[in-house]
């Protein structure tokens, strides 16, 4: 494994969960390195490893909705009738802006900034967070449906380059009461109808394309990812149980001005 991939995945594995901003790192790798674009087939590789990381880490949560749902199918009741049936039922309806918002994002061929843009852009976000997270004078865990909405539409502001898709949901979820951890519990829960997403279609235009894939290359960088992924996860839950999102506004004001000032 080249020391550019190992990089790719280290960044990738790190900056997808935490609220920082993948586009930001990886422009920054970019620049630094003079490394050219992440090419469509690294581009899976990198979302399948953060993709497997998160599923991996919450996969008891999920065989229990995915009970509960099937239960609840056959038994025709409601979401309301199981907790685990409501919880799914939430995640679909916080995903389905993202899905509207991405068929829209990819109609027109996608969004891209400037580096002072995304500089601002984490800037701006990383102290919208600090802010709702100090101000929050509630320490709720559940999930509502409104809550669901208004978290779904904020990740919609993750195609903004710099944003920073968990960044954004937490942001949200800490506004409408949610305490930090189940705040990005749900953050992280989320973004498997996302990523998953982004992983299908992708993996679309690899195959429309025809581009070759070389499995003993990207085996193991979608095992590295996953592996870091899943350390990434397991440490800020853990963090946040007596820590607050202080020091990721700190570091994103770092990063922002070091990407205005220097890009």
């Amino acid at each position: 494994m080249s020391f550019h991939i190992f990089l790719l995945c280290f960044v990738q594995g790190i900056s997808e969960f935490l609220p920082v901003s993948s586009s930001a790192h990886l422009l920054l790798l970019s620049e630094l390195f003079k490394y050219p674009t992440t090419s469509l087939e690294w581009e899976v590789a990198l979302h399948f490893g953060t993709l497997a990381a998160v599923i991996l880490y919450f996969y008891k949560d999920l065989w229990s909705m995915t009970k509960a749902v099937i239960k609840g199918i056959c038994k025709m009741k409601v979401p309301s009738a199981d907790t685990y049936c409501l919880k799914a039922w939430h995640l679909a309806l916080a995903t389905i802006p993202a899905v509207i918002a991405g068929y829209f994002v990819k109609k027109i061929g996608g969004v891209s900034y400037s580096p002072h843009f995304i500089g601002i852009m984490s800037i701006v976000f990383g102290i919208l967070l600090y802010i709702v997270d100090k101000f929050s004078k509630h320490s709720e865990a559940d999930v509502t449906t409104k809550k669901a909405i208004g978290i779904g539409l904020m990740q919609t502001l993750a195609f903004i380059p710099g944003v920073s898709r968990s960044g954004s949901c937490i942001t949200a979820a800490r506004a409408f009461g949610l305490n930090r951890v189940e705040a990005t519990r749900f953050a992280f829960l989320l973004s498997i109808p996302t990523v998953l997403g982004a992983v299908a279609l992708t993996t679309y235009d690899v195959l429309k394309e025809n581009i070759p894939l070389d499995f003993a290359i990207l085996g193991p960088a979608v095992l590295l990812t996953a592996a870091i992924g899943l350390c990434v996860i397991h440490g800020i839950l853990t963090f946040l149980q007596r820590h607050s999102f202080g020091l990721f506004t700190i570091y994103r004001v770092i990063l922002g001005g070091i990407l205005l000032l220097f890009l």
